[in-house]
């Protein structure tokens, strides 16, 4: 009996270790293809099992996800794409309980903010090894890949959440970085004329910008001086516009449409935060003026202006549309 329970513990000791490295060095470790997966995962869950800490359980959970993701590139990179569906839904909800956990237990502050900020910046990493992954399975594989993606990125954001009521400021530096990421993966496939794939990636972009858009809001909450956050927020949504306006002048027309929206989701941030800034007299060298190419301040003014569609009156937005029909009448090659 002795012998049994030293090796369970000798077993969940190397378990735990392995979890931890998989973390840092993303290893897949045994593949679903081995005859020792089943038992590899077994004592995954004895080990969860046995941890009674919640942080402790959500960091295991999250140490889970990412060697789900891991494994599912070895799979991938191997050919066997039909382990994908499978892993990518434990994926999902190994990431799900880490957030719940996170979420919803009584925790010190210290810890609550340490853990969401872990989360925050483990799923940012999940989404480029997505990218990676989504390059190479074959078409029929693809939904069970973004829905992986879409998982990563209400992670990401719900951690991004629970950052903002602890360190506001924290939470905007990560979310302009994974902000970019998604903006530069749009601007990589739009030089390569990958219309789907540009649409996806400002989709992407979009859903964290709606995100972005809150935490000036959950500062303010908090009642403390906002004045760094709001600045952060306006650096961050002008970096962004500007970024937009260069992929908008090499997209083909078909995704023109999803990058305005982005543009018109990225300015309403940007002028809430400068709008509060001009306010307190704190906005600094922050431009006013949206920072936009040419073209675009000519195709979409409204934009350039600072206007959103709740800002613009209904003759605007009829003038704006009758703009586009015209465009499209355009002959090929005519200005």
């Amino acid at each position: 009996m002795k012998k049994t329970m030293g090796f369970l513990i000798a077993v969940l000791f190397v378990s735990s270790l392995s979890v931890v490295l998989a973390q840092e060095e993303e290893d897949a470790g045994l593949l679903p293809d081995s005859i020792l997966y089943r038992l590899d995962k077994a004592f995954e869950r004895v080990s969860l099992a046995l941890t009674f800490d919640k942080v402790a359980k959500a960091e295991k959970r999250l140490r889970i996800a990412s060697e789900r993701l891991a494994e599912l590139k070895e799979m991938v990179g191997k050919g066997k794409s039909e382990y994908s569906d499978d892993l990518t839904e434990e994926y999902d909800n190994n990431l799900k309980e880490a957030n719940e956990i996170a979420k919803t237990a009584q925790l010190l502050k210290e810890d609550k903010s340490k853990l969401t900020e872990v989360i925050a910046l483990a799923t940012s990493r999940h989404l480029a090894v997505l990218d990676e992954v989504i390059e190479k399975v074959p078409d029929q594989a693809k939904e069970a890949i973004k829905s992986a993606k879409t998982a990563s990125i209400n992670g990401h954001i719900n951690a991004l959440r629970g950052l903002s009521e602890d360190k506001p400021e924290r939470a905007v530096e990560i979310f302009s970085q994974s902000a970019e990421a998604r903006l530069n993966r749009a601007k990589a496939k739009a030089e390569q004329r990958d219309v789907q794939e540009v649409k996806d990636a400002v989709e992407e972009f979009e859903k964290l910008a709606s995100f972005g858009n809150e935490i000036s809001k959950i500062a303010q909450g908090l009642a403390k001086d906002t004045t760094t956050v709001e600045q952060l927020v306006a650096r961050t949504t002008s970096h962004h516009l500007e970024v937009l306006g260069e992929i908008y002048e090499n997209v083909p027309e078909q995704a023109k449409a999803a990058i305005e929206k982005a543009m018109e989701n990225s300015a309403k941030g940007r002028e809430a935060a400068v709008d509060a800034l001009k306010k307190k007299g704190s906005l600094g060298n922050i431009p006013e003026e949206i920072p936009l190419p040419e073209e675009v301040k000519e195709k979409i003014p409204s934009i350039a202006e600072g206007k959103t569609p709740e800002d613009k009156t209904p003759e605007e937005l009829e003038k704006q549309d009758i703009g586009k029909i015209e465009e499209t009448k355009k002959p090929a090659g005519k200005p």
